[in-house]
């Protein structure tokens, strides 16, 4: 997985990639009830990091 951060304005734009999941060698099924459990994690917990961001650059 991988994090690009570059300036984007006033602020920074993140891309987000993640890869490997044909490598695993997993078979089809399987490959793609990992795929859908990640982009569900993945949609949980990215736009929490905003929150998180926001509180970090506001602390004194």
């Amino acid at each position: 997985m991988t994090f690009d951060l570059s300036p984007s304005g006033g602020g920074t734009l993140l891309r987000f990639t993640e890869s490997g999941f044909r490598e695993k060698g997993w078979e089809a099924a399987v490959l793609e009830e990992q795929y859908r459990d990640h982009v569900r994690g993945w949609d949980y917990f990215l736009p929490r990091l905003v929150t998180y961001v926001a509180r970090l650059v506001s602390a004194p």
